[in-house]
């Protein structure tokens, strides 16, 4: 197993700059754009973009719930705003995207493999967001964590 492993990553960094290159300019673009739309868009009008399937099925707000409109309130400045709606969003979700993303640019770069989760992301995260679903449905604390 760790030998497929390992061709797969001597395959990788024996491609061209360019061609290692394109994973993650594509993955760059579909985000600038779908920020750009984001940003353009009124998220606060009905029908604008898609509702929230879960609140919409259980009446209880998911980790997610508000995320479009701080991204959107993000791509206006208003980081108050943001972080009223989604504080996971602003603090814990976009910026492990951006990381994410210049690591594979970066890796990408000097031919190394795609950057690997460390274990402890992988379980912290979940866990993390899945006490942060819990608590916002608290009514006592919905006034301060609900979008």
């Amino acid at each position: 197993m760790n030998a497929v492993l390992a061709d797969a990553a001597t395959r990788g960094a024996n491609r061209s700059r360019g061609r290692r290159l394109v994973a993650p300019a594509a993955a760059s673009a579909v985000l600038l754009s779908l920020t750009i739309y984001n940003a353009q868009g009124d998220p606060y009008s009905a029908g604008h973009f898609p509702g929230c399937m879960w609140l919409g099925l259980t009446g209880m707000w998911c980790p997610g719930c508000g995320g479009l409109r701080a991204t959107h309130e993000l791509a206006h400045g208003d980081i108050a705003a943001a972080m009223a709606l989604n504080p996971v969003v602003v603090v814990l979700i976009l910026p492990m995207i951006a990381g994410g993303l210049l690591l594979w640019w970066a890796n990408a770069w000097r031919g190394k493999p795609f950057p690997r989760i460390p274990l402890w992301a992988a379980i912290a995260v979940p866990v993390f967001l899945g006490v942060f679903w819990v608590l916002r449905n608290i009514p006592a604390l919905e006034p301060f964590l609900a979008p």
